[in-house]
């Protein structure tokens, strides 16, 4: 077994991957507890909830990073694929700074919508937002070659960078805008550490020819894919705080939001599997060689989150008392089903990175189907929390059984057009 393991590639990067997460989970999830104690539970509502915002508002972002890692992975012509990223970072840019300028401009509306004490807090997301571009390209890179330890490291670096600075700065008074400026300076940080390990071989300042310009409308429809599996992804794991923070007081969204960075754990934990899967799965293989890697796949991220299900399930109170104090164990009832929830959403990560690095439009339906879903019935049903929690866990078993249908049902239904793609899509 150990002989296995040394010589698959595949599990190999998923150990370094996977160790590296590990430890940016611990300093991660050391934040939310030390915040937690640190701060009232309404500020402490407010961070999670600017938290989930930047997730939500990142989707962009992260669509540029599926795309990176994707040409990273498949073009071997080094001055066709830096040229292709420099093309979508300005188009990174140019998204990221329409957003900062709303999110400027409409900061006294979300304060009011949200139920804040300050608008500055939403300043200093956008700052965030916008400079969090360059670092995704850049650690999408190092990804895209498989270069773990260097992502891991970077992860490392941002995740100990926003504890420290948002602790001293949560110390001296600055509330929730000291956490979110935290995160903010750590980012710096990150983004130095990244570009360093990559100013040799990406070269972002490239001149863009006509001919990739033809690229990037190809990559258009591929966008739209990415875009809509990553905002149903991020919608099924930070939505229900921002729903909870709508409609409930600010006290029980504090407590909920607590309860939901515990259960949070299990989605991060096995987050590295499917960064491994998106860069192994390739166009050029055969079908058989890349679902034995999505089987590999599914066995470790059951695995994981199956051990995280059952500990937080039946050792609630004890994990919530000593991840984040006594004050939010009146919710503990509520961390079994959030953790179901996410290790179901864990799943869908695996399985959306799988049909994302194929290409495949089955992601159409499936990143549809569960977030109207979950939208209409919280619409109607958001008298309690279990309600809320109720209606993510029926929209997220619907996108896993629409998931699973595209890969199980006859071949005459999930036929691609990946040989057509073959011949559009340049591989080694």
């Amino acid at each position: 077994m150990i002989k296995n393991i040394i010589n698959d590639d595949f599990l190999k990067n998923n150990i370094v991957f996977f160790a590296g997460s590990m430890v940016v989970a611990v300093l991660n999830y050391l934040y939310h507890p030390i915040l937690g104690r640190m701060m009232s539970v309404e500020d402490f509502g407010e961070v999670q909830s600017l938290i989930s915002l930047f997730i939500q508002l990142g989707i962009f972002t992260g669509v540029f990073n599926v795309i990176t890692v994707n040409i990273t992975a498949n073009y071997e012509d080094k001055e066709e694929r830096n040229a292709i990223i420099s093309s979508l970072r300005k188009i990174a840019f140019y998204i990221t700074g329409v957003l900062f300028l709303i999110i400027v401009g409409c900061s006294a509306i979300l304060q009011d919508f949200f139920q804040f004490s300050s608008f500055y807090p939403f300043i200093s997301l956008a700052f965030l937002l916008l400079a969090g571009v360059s670092f995704t390209f850049r650690k999408a890179f190092l990804q895209g070659v498989s270069n773990f330890k260097a992502v891991s490291w970077a992860g490392i670096i941002s995740a100990a960078g926003r504890l420290g600075f948002a602790v001293v700065l949560v110390y001296l008074g600055c509330r929730s805008l000291g956490a979110i400026s935290g995160l903010l300076i750590a980012q710096g940080l990150a983004l130095g550490y990244v570009y360093i390990k990559t100013k040799k071989e990406l070269n972002l300042s490239i001149l863009v020819k006509n001919k990739i310009g033809d690229v990037i409308k190809k990559e258009y429809k591929y966008a739209i894919l990415i875009f809509l599996s990553t905002s149903a992804i991020t919608f099924l794991y930070t939505a229900d705080v921002l729903m909870v923070k709508h409609w409930f007081s600010p006290e029980e969204a504090g407590l909920y939001s607590g309860i939901a960075t515990i259960a949070r754990i299990i989605f991060f934990a096995t987050g590295s599997v499917s960064g491994v899967l998106l860069s192994a799965i390739k166009i050029k293989n055969t079908s058989e060689e890349n679902r034995a890697i999505l089987k590999k796949g599914l066995v470790l991220i059951t695995l994981i989150a199956g051990i995280g299900l059952f500990v937080f399930s039946v050792f609630s109170e004890l994990i919530i008392n000593i991840l984040i104090g006594s004050r939010y164990v009146i919710l503990a009832p509520l961390l079994g089903e959030l953790s179901l929830l996410l290790a179901i959403v864990s799943i869908i990560n695996l399985l959306f990175f799988y049909f994302l690095a194929l290409r495949r439009s089955i992601i159409f339906s499936a990143s549809l189907s569960g977030p109207i879903v979950i939208i209409l019935l919280s619409f109607f049903r958001h008298d309690s929390l279990e309600q809320i929690v109720h209606n993510f866990l029926i929209g997220s078993i619907i996108v896993l059984v629409v998931l699973f249908y595209g890969i199980f049902c006859p071949r005459q239904f999930i036929k691609s057009k990946v040989e057509s793609r073959k011949s559009k899509v340049k591989s080694p």
